[in-house]
């Protein structure tokens, strides 16, 4: 017989079905005993009553592979609204001893810690499979929204010969010959020559950034979400591409995942109807003093997290939006971003907040090559290194803008968690690596 996956119970009802899974809970009470079992489809509950199969799940754990073979019934109170009563059952790996944390209850209920320290047991929990059916959905649907815009899709490299950023926040790896190169902290540069090819071009790659900060939204690697496009009138238009892309994400999340958004206790985001409101730093200051007497004088235009909740709270009760774009920060000292020809003290700069914390950052770029030069000998550094991104700008770059988006932020706002590292399968940070503890 062929198997059937839990989720396609509620149309099998009156029919045998033949399923593979793992036990979740058992629940033995005697003269019967329901079981909870889950495959890639979600749960099922399967009915034991005959005393020969009762006693084969009896000393079991979660985490024993059965398979089952038995009939789909009605069961309305069930979550399926079905149910399976089992009339064979095979053991395949018994587990007979307790799991070391209660994954399967609804809500895990462990320290952050004790989950990571878990991560192979804790990432069985339904809630945390949730999450992260919804994360991996979140980069099917960025790349189909840009794919549909024509941008092309590329792999931007890990190693680099030179730091893509500064050199404050870079990891450094011993090469062959014994030279130092880098891990990636940006797919930036490539972006940009990838440009001259393709006009439109996105990557989803991860970046390392060294960074010795121990926050509720750093980690030392992070999954960036990059996109760059070229022929612009004004770095709005990138703006305008991001917008509409993060809004089919978060439609298309909607449409396919209500329901469990609702069943888990989440909140979907509010969109709002027009455009994302659109402020200037120097505006978003301006309110931040008016509603808390916070001082608007800063010696930088620029936000801190505490800023960026306020002003996240701000724009949700007067636009009805959980997103807004914060544009014109300060003078960008990088070597790559357009200052405002119109104010010396601007870039020509944006970040989208989502729920009051930044997710995406953005800027319109440097496209002359005497520009890019002169700014790379005023950092004081090797013009020899950087010889490859100035060959794209010697031989014609058109004005051009990009962006990125952290998947990991993303997920983090849109679920309302506490730590970005609830929204990591594998973290790495000042004491950990793939979610690993590190030696003291």
């Amino acid at each position: 017989m062929k198997r059937a996956l839990t989720s396609q119970i509620p149309d099998k009802i009156g029919q045998q079905v033949y399923l593979k899974g793992w036990i979740y809970r058992v629940r033995d009470l005697g003269k019967i005993a329901f079981v909870l079992l889950r495959d890639r489809g979600g749960v099922v509950q399967l009915v034991l009553e005959k005393p020969d199969l009762i006693k084969q799940v009896r000393d079991l754990h979660p985490g024993s592979v059965i398979y089952v073979e038995g009939k789909a019934v009605q069961a309305p109170n069930t979550e399926l609204g079905a149910e399976v009563h089992v009339e064979k059952l095979e053991v395949v790996v018994p587990i007979r001893e307790a799991p070391p944390i209660k994954y399967y209850e609804k809500d895990l209920n462990v320290h952050l810690d004790t989950e990571l320290d878990y991560r192979p047991l804790s990432i069985r929990n339904l809630k945390k499979i949730f999450i992260f059916k919804v994360q991996a959905f979140i980069l099917e649907a960025f790349r189909e929204a840009l794919r549909k815009r024509d941008f092309v899709e590329f792999r931007a490299p890990i190693l680099m010969p030179v730091p893509s950023e500064s050199g404050a926040d870079v990891f450094e790896v011993n090469f062959f010959d014994k030279r130092t190169i880098y891990l990636a902290q940006s797919p930036q540069f490539y972006k940009q020559i990838m440009l001259g090819a393709f006009e439109r071009v996105f990557t989803v790659t991860p970046v390392f950034r060294a960074e010795k900060h121990n926050t509720t939204r750093h980690l030392l690697e992070i999954t960036q979400m990059d996109a760059e496009m070229a022929f612009i009138d004004s770095y709005h238009d990138a703006m305008d591409i991001a917008e509409e892309v993060i809004r089919e994400v978060m439609e298309g999340i909607k449409a396919k995942f209500s329901a469990d958004f609702k069943r888990y206790g989440f909140e979907l985001p509010l969109l709002p109807k027009g455009k994302f409101p659109k402020l200037k730093i120097k505006e978003i200051l301006r309110i931040i003093e008016k509603q808390t007497g916070k001082s608007a004088k800063r010696p930088e235009l620029d936000l801190d997290p505490e800023d960026e909740r306020l002003i996240g709270e701000y724009v949700r009760k007067k636009f009805n939006s959980d997103f807004l774009w914060a544009i014109n920060f300060k003078k960008d000292k990088n070597l790559y971003t357009w200052n405002d020809p119109e104010n010396p003290y601007e870039s020509l700069s944006y970040d989208m907040l989502f729920r009051g914390l930044e997710v995406l950052s953005g800027t319109q770029r440097i496209h002359l090559h005497d520009k890019l030069l002169e700014n790379i000998k005023k950092a004081g550094m090797n013009v020899d290194n950087y010889r490859h991104y100035l060959m794209a700008f010697r031989y014609g770059m058109p004005p051009e803008a990009g962006w990125s988006f952290g998947l990991e932020r993303l997920t983090k706002q849109l679920f309302g968690l506490k730590n970005i590292r609830e929204a990591t399968l594998f973290p790495a940070d000042l004491k950990r690596i793939a979610a690993q503890r590190l030696a003291d």
